[in-house]
């Protein structure tokens, strides 16, 4: 079982719109995604399409991959000041787009962003649906080359969910499997997506 931490208005409201603003700008650079978990899509019954803005990430050699991450850190300083979260290493920033479609299932595809210990912290940036769910198993538990067969076979058991509000912010022990869901009722759900340490 893990602890979900969630705040609303993670951010001043002033910050909350230039995010929104910038982010949902038509000049935004998006780069499309078969496949939404990390997994190789083959290896997924169903596949969840997507689309992405890498903003930095530390393996790269320049692990500053857009001006936008200037932007963006500073929300995860914030919300760690607030949640009572330490914050030694940033590892990836990225921010994800979900558009509206009509999906079966309840969600993506369980993943996890690294199999190393890290937290994972989400910013909400539009008003909009489309869950974040977060598993109780580990990559502990399910090692990266079972995890497709444990999705396929509908294995995984639900920690807990958290609902996209603007401004709002939720951090879990990365180890956990998680996944996200398109809107059904809006027509975009954008969230930065924060691993660290």
């Amino acid at each position: 079982m893990t602890n979900i931490i969630q705040l609303d208005d993670a951010i001043p409201r002033a910050y909350q719109d230039q995010i929104q603003a910038e982010l949902g700008s038509t000049r935004m650079t998006w780069f499309f995604h078969e496949e939404s978990a990390r997994a190789a899509k083959a290896q997924f019954d169903t596949n969840f399409a997507g689309f992405s803005h890498p903003a930095f990430n530390i393996r790269e050699p320049s692990p500053v991959l857009s001006p936008l991450n200037a932007v963006l850190v500073p929300i995860l300083y914030m919300f760690c000041e607030k949640a009572g979260l330490p914050f030694t290493m940033l590892m990836r920033v990225r921010i994800g787009l979900f558009t509206k479609g009509a999906l079966e299932a309840p969600h993506h595809n369980p993943h996890v962003d690294f199999y190393e210990p890290h937290y994972t912290a989400l910013y909400y940036v539009n008003d909009t649906d489309g869950d974040t769910w977060v598993f109780n198993e580990t990559y502990q538990d399910v090692p990266a080359h079972l995890a497709p067969a444990h999705v396929n076979e509908g294995k995984f058991t639900v920690a807990g969910r958290v609902a996209p509000k603007k401004g709002r912010m939720a951090a879990f022990d990365g180890r956990h499997y998680h996944a996200s869901m398109h809107p059904a009722d809006h027509v975009s759900r954008i969230v930065v997506t924060y691993n660290f340490r």
